[in-house]
């Protein structure tokens, strides 16, 4: 055994660096950064942070706990179809190393599987070099270290997904090459299925970049003299024919993911694409040269910014001198010009820019497809290196100068992420690399060696000043949120095994419900179905493209989602004067908290990252809304850092209503009217005239500040603008009834502050529809104070009106409802079972189910069609009397999509298998 591996090591040696320079090379920045479990940094900044880690914390219950949620979850919003996110964030075989990790490591998990995955990226080119372009020994290893810990995969690796592409791009290349050379095509079709199975969004990228390339390959083909053009004619078809075969059975093998996935998207991410183009140049184009110098990246780079492009000097320098190699042909080196221009405007052209991105200019992290280039300019720079007899005088004399224009030209810009050490060391770099390749030709043995030496210093003084550059996300806060997150749940889930929705006043991401497994209603996703989150805007709630926070609940949203339980920090606001903090219900949740804390074993406790006493106690929960309505509700439990409410007007999952609640249409900032409209729907208009009831201030005090009517609401101006002003709206509640106030969306966060009564007023500060504000609950005879405080030297307020929710109406519409509520008997994420009992002028059973094709419903064993209320709800006619209804789901296309897989599968076979009958020598 012994012998072998030193014989594996021997033959190996130089696939063996490209694998393990780049993970020692990051493990050692690591652990002098500190990142976990190095010190107390961890990874979980920006989207890593805000939606990968839940996501991967769903990922691992899928698999231990529930597989039903493969397809679909109540985790994402009120519901939603799975397949697509799966395919957007979470195919990636490599994925399979959070089961080696318990859930409290998962943190531990993302930084093992970084380091891993951008090694492989390094030993997959190096690969691709030996076996496509006769790569060996030391050269193999530093254009791999280059590819591995290039600029672009420094700055994303924190799209952790997205590091598949560099991965499998090299062994995608490698089928294509055979494809040509040998006209064996399986390697090719079976990586990129893979690919496309791992991460369809960046594979779509390499779809793109693959067309450019094979037409590259295909001009570069040469043929023996006297070769007669109809053979030439031939090949070029054949090869033309193969490749649109290949890729078309590449794609089929993924079908199983992809056709629902398409279906997805249709729903979410693709619902947003408009066919329009911008032909504006993002900015100059000499600029671009910024980015390859070491270290060209600061956090400002992310949201906008330049492509990440650096490769490294050896690289950069050995692709440049390609276009001068007369060891390839004229006609190649024309064809790979063109390509690169191809390339460079893409990285400029807006309209380029967006086809790249699939019809969809990226959110932060711009140029996302710079990987495939940097990839061209690697594969042909070790080409080039590999046949390139050293540099000339003239050749060197022209290098040096153009060095030397270029660093003048970016000393002189206005880049605030480069500075003169990162110029300085770039020239030293290219000018080592230079004086290397005009020896080259003496043939030294020291001389590869040192190439890649110097390459490896290069490309881990890049990765050093870039990840330093990153601000990072303390551990021990993550941890002690997940701990006690996690606690909180699960004694919720053991004290209540039923069907209901959990929301907080506070959050870490937008995507807590994935960490901690439970059903809720915030959420944020690139795959997000565009109906929800258009429906909680109309509703008053903060949203955006892909995001959903349920910040602004009023007791109607809270009854008609099934918010059965509240968490709540421990805010003042929700305390009343007279109120004893006593937890009612004899404490069950506490009991349950009890028992779910004592269940707790010591591995468990020895798998979770220790935190200090004194960490815990100084940490502080991050306040997503203020919520008054929380004294409508029951205190069932209380625990060091939280209160836990039940909200006992929560409807069930299905009830029945009235039919007229499918002529309710959304309406354009009026979330009152909606939601007006929506109960009185429901109820058929016999129970209330009116619910939201219009109401007025009782005083509105001025300090510093001036007003105006206009036509479209008040303006309030500063008197004297260095001094603080504000308006102070004043009201004393005659009932115990809820209080709401409708909030435009032009007063933002940065124009105002908020206070209630004193306290700071807590709101969701991204949002673009008019918002609902809760004011009081049960407050009668206290004086409620709103005040607002200008930062700015004027704000208008549009639509700012205050009403009273009539709680009696309200009572009685909520407990007619009630009556016709689903009572579940079984049920997973895809599918419910239970029994009705639809009263009289009921004749619809309204759900809080997104509409979908994929859901199918029974009724006493009878299927019947699905209809959609308020454009995204379903819902299904019923009669009155008692009914059996069953709920079931079957992911759109899924069933089609393993046709197409297992057909592709088939016709790949059968495709090698004639070819390799019918070619001498063929190849796989």
């Amino acid at each position: 055994m012994q012998k072998r591996m030193q014989t594996f090591t021997q033959k190996q040696w130089p696939l063996l660096l490209a694998f393990f320079v780049p993970f020692l090379t990051l493990l050692t920045i690591y652990i002098f950064q500190g990142v976990y479990p190095f010190g107390n940094d961890s990874l979980l900044t920006v989207d890593l942070g805000q939606q990968y880690i839940d996501f991967f914390s769903y990922y691992r219950q899928t698999f231990f706990e529930n597989p039903s949620t493969f397809f679909y979850s109540f985790s994402k919003a009120i519901g939603g179809d799975m397949v697509g996110l799966w395919a957007y964030y979470l195919t990636s075989p490599f994925n399979l190393l959070f089961l080696l990790f318990p859930h409290t490591q998962i943190t531990l998990a993302v930084t093992c599987l970084t380091i891993l995955k951008i090694s492989l990226a390094g030993l997959s080119f190096g690969y691709l070099l030996k076996k496509a372009f006769d790569g060996t020994g030391f050269i193999l290893a530093a254009f791999s270290i280059s590819y591995a810990l290039m600029g672009y995969t420094i700055v994303n690796q924190l799209n952790i997904m997205w590091l598949d592409g560099l991965i499998f791009l090299p062994l995608i290349i490698l089928g294509l090459e055979r494809l040509i050379d040998k006209k064996a095509g399986f390697l090719y079709s079976v990586f990129l299925g893979i690919m496309l199975f791992a991460n369809y969004y960046i594979a779509y990228m390499i779809c793109l970049f693959l067309i450019c390339y094979f037409i590259f390959r295909l001009v570069s083909v040469s043929y023996p003299d006297g070769t007669q053009w109809r053979i030439k004619l031939n090949e070029t078809l054949t090869s033309i024919g193969l490749f649109i075969w290949h890729s078309l059975l590449g794609a089929g093998l993924a079908g199983i993911l992809l056709l629902p996935t398409f279906y997805s998207l249709m729903e979410s991410k693709a619902s947003y694409m408009k066919f329009e183009f911008d032909w504006e140049l993002a900015y100059p184009f000499p600029e671009m040269l910024s980015k390859f110098f070491i270290g060209a990246f600061n956090f400002d780079q992310m949201p906008s910014g330049y492509p990440n492009l650096f490769i490294g000097s050896l690289a950069l320098v050995s692709f440049l001198c390609y276009f001068f190699n007369q060891s390839f042909s004229k006609r190649e080196r024309l064809a790979a010009l063109a390509v690169m221009i191809l390339f460079i405007t893409s990285l400029n052209l807006e309209a380029f820019n967006k086809i790249w991105h699939a019809m969809q200019y990226p959110i932060w992290y711009p140029y996302r497809f710079s990987f495939v280039i940097c990839f061209f300019m690697l594969v042909n720079g070790f080409r080039s290196f590999m046949h390139y007899e050293g540099m000339r005088p003239i050749s060197t004399f022209v290098s040096m100068v153009l060095t030397a224009l270029v660093s003048f030209y970016v000393y002189n810009g206005d880049f605030d992420f480069i500075y003169t050490e990162q110029i300085i060391l770039t020239v030293l770099f290219t000018f080592l690399v230079i004086f290397l390749l005009i020896i080259k030709p003496q043939r030294y043995p020291w001389l590869p060696a040192a190439f890649f030496i110097l390459t490896m210093i290069e490309m881990g003084l890049n990765a050093q000043i870039d990840l330093s550059r990153l601000s990072y996300v303390d551990q021990d806060s993550f941890t002690v949120y997940q701990t006690e997150l996690d606690d909180h749940v699960d004694a919720l889930q053991d004290m209540d095994d039923s069907f209901y929705r959990v929301e907080k006043t506070f959050l870490r991401t937008k995507n807590d419900s994935f960490q901690a497994d439970y059903a809720s209603v915030t959420h944020f996703s690139s795959t997000f179905e565009r109906t929800i989150p258009a429906l909680f805007g109309s509703l008053g709630f903060p949203v955006g493209d892909g995001f959903l926070a349920y910040s602004n609940g009023t007791l109607l949203t809270d009854a008609l989602f099934n918010i059965r339980y509240y968490m709540s920090e421990k805010d003042p606001l929700y305390i009343m004067e007279n109120d004893d903090s006593q937890v009612i219900n004899n404490g069950q949740f506490n009991q349950a908290f009890d028992r779910t804390n004592q269940s707790s074993s010591l591995m468990d406790s020895l798998l979770t990252p220790s935190v200090s006493d004194e960490k815990k106690a100084s940490f502080e929960l991050s306040i997503m809304q203020t919520k008054p309505d929380l004294r409508s509700y029951e205190k069932i439990g209380e625990t060091d850092r939280a209160f836990i409410y039940e909200n006992q007007q929560a409807l069930a999952f299905a009830f029945g209503s009235s039919s007229a609640i499918l002529a309710v249409s959304l309406l354009e900032d009026q979330p009152i009217q909606l939601q007006e409209n929506i109960l009185q729907a429901l109820t058929d208009n016999q129970l209330a005239d009116e619910f939201f009831i219009s109401s007025d201030f009782d005083s509105t005090v001025y300090q510093n500040v001036t007003l105006s009517d206009e036509i479209n609401g008040i303006t309030y101006r500063k008197q004297v603008l260095n001094n603080d002003a504000s308006i102070s709206f004043q009201f004393t509640p005659e009932t115990n009834d809820s209080f709401y106030l409708t909030l435009s969306p032009n007063i933002k966060d940065e124009d105002v502050e908020l206070f209630l009564n004193g306290e700071p007023f807590t709101q969701y500060q991204t949002y673009r529809d008019q918002l609902i504000l809760n004011l009081a609950s049960q407050n009668k005879g206290d004086t409620i104070t709103f005040k607002i405080g200008l930062k700015e030297s004027s704000i208008r307020l549009k639509d700012f009106q205050l009403y009273r929710l009539d709680s009696t109406a309200f009572d009685q519409a909520i407990q007619s409802l009630k009556t016709g509520g689903m009572i579940i008997e079984e049920y997973d994420s895809t599918s419910f079972k239970g029994t009705v009992d639809i009263q009289k002028g009921q004749d619809l059973l309204m759900t809080t189910i997104p509409y979908s094709e994929g859901w199918t419903v029974k009724i006493d064993g009878v299927p019947v069609q699905t209809k959609q209320a308020l454009e995204s709800l379903l819902v299904v006619p019923i009669d009155e009397g008692k009914h059996i209804i069953e709920f079931d789901y079957t992911a759109p296309l899924f069933i089609k999509g393993m046709i197409l897989t297992g057909l592709s599968a088939l016709l790949l076979f059968l495709t090698t298998l004639f070819f390799k009958k019918n070619s001498k020598g063929g190849r796989l």
